[in-house]
């Protein structure tokens, strides 16, 4: 469709000059969402003036596009991926993907061992060592415990169930 810029007459396509005004001066109305424009494609939809309305022979939507914007379907050489993803629209019960936090596993290391073994022998990094945290047991046993201050921080992290093993798993089984 083609819009007179000096009358605003809609004119079909091979048009030469405006019947109404005579003017030959035309831009183009695109004929799916009626935006007008000068350039060979319609700004909002990327659609071109001389596209032509296609029906859907799977879901029966009017499109203008290669491929219909309700189910996929298109008349063009689909791809593998495309033809997958095609088929999977056409299940009747497509498989629901639902959120499922993901929760810290519980270690099988006792809580109450890890507390003992910190409380006592902290400084020298043996509860880490107990929980599988080798590198860091090293260095509690190098550096005392961090200088008190890690073995400190572990005390409280253990008792306040918040310690991990070298799994990243909570000890929280006393």
């Amino acid at each position: 469709m083609k819009l007179c810029n000096y009358c605003g007459s809609t004119q079909a396509d091979d048009v030469k000059f405006c019947p109404s005004c005579g003017a030959a001066d035309f831009s183009n109305r695109c004929p799916q969402c009626g935006t007008v424009f000068n350039s060979p494609f319609c700004p909002q939809c990327g659609i071109r003036p001389d596209a032509e309305q296609r029906s859907c022979p799977s879901c029966g939507t009017r499109y203008f596009s290669n491929a219909c914007p309700n189910c996929g379907f298109t008349t063009l050489r689909q791809s593998r991926a495309a033809q997958q993803f095609y088929e999977a629209r056409q299940t009747p019960n497509p498989t629901v993907l639902t959120y499922q936090p993901m929760t810290p596993q519980v270690s099988p290391k006792s809580r109450l061992v890890a507390l003992l073994l910190a409380f006592f022998l902290g400084v020298f990094g043996v509860h880490r060592f107990y929980v599988g945290k080798i590198g860091t047991g090293i260095l509690y046993l190098c550096t005392m415990g961090l200088w008190g201050i890690g073995w400190l921080i572990d005390l409280i992290l253990i008792l306040a169930g918040r310690f991990r093993d070298s799994q990243n798993r909570y000890l929280e089984t006393w």
